[in-house]
């Protein structure tokens, strides 16, 4: 990345990006109580598909280095994310403990290549010079701080809305899923 120009349009949209992509919006709060009341999924097949998240991220680790390494950061994070959003259209369309393995399979899959790839973005976007630390940590800490802000208004309006129908916050999940995969086209290589 040459172009100073480009370097700074992925500074600039940085921010934006971790803000509303960092994590899942509108999930957490009520992905248990989804899964189990809206889905009829029981319980222990809930938590047991959930324990293989961990294990699907260990297995896939080396792949999804090598895949970056291949093919690049950006187009490594589109991937990503979008990997992101098909597992939260299994978890929608989930009717059964396969679903939602399937959806831990992906989800795990897109977040190490997000992982490896987002503020590496940042950091190869900065000048190479004495304060590119400091301005990194002001940059990461700055969309860190505006996600956690955005993550507790969706968390709060989440329980809302599934008391209203259930899937309204995983439709609403889906959109922001939508929208990290549009922010992270716009990054430059």
């Amino acid at each position: 990345m040459d172009n100073a120009k480009d370097k700074q349009i992925n500074v600039n949209l940085y921010t934006r990006y971790k803000t509303f992509s960092w994590d899942v919006l509108f999930y957490y709060a009520i992905i248990f109580l989804f899964f189990t009341q809206t889905k009829g999924i029981n319980a222990a097949d809930v938590l047991l598909a959930e324990s293989f998240y961990p294990i699907f991220k260990m297995v896939f680790l080396i792949p999804a280095t090598i895949l970056i390494n291949s093919i690049g950061k950006r187009k490594s994070l589109i991937i990503g994310n979008s990997f992101i959003c098909i597992a939260i259209f299994v978890y929608i369309i989930a009717f059964d403990f396969a679903f939602v393995v399937l959806g831990e399979l992906l989800s795990a899959i897109g977040f190490i290549i997000k992982g490896i790839c987002e503020s590496n973005i940042l950091y190869d976007s900065l000048e190479k010079d004495e304060k590119r630390g400091s301005i990194f940590a002001k940059i990461e800490g700055k969309g860190t701080s505006y996600y956690y802000y955005v993550d507790a208004i969706s968390s709060v309006i989440a329980g809302f809305l599934f008391a209203v129908n259930g899937y309204i916050p995983m439709i609403l999940c889906l959109i922001m899923t939508i929208v990290s995969i549009y922010l992270s086209t716009k990054f430059k290589d």
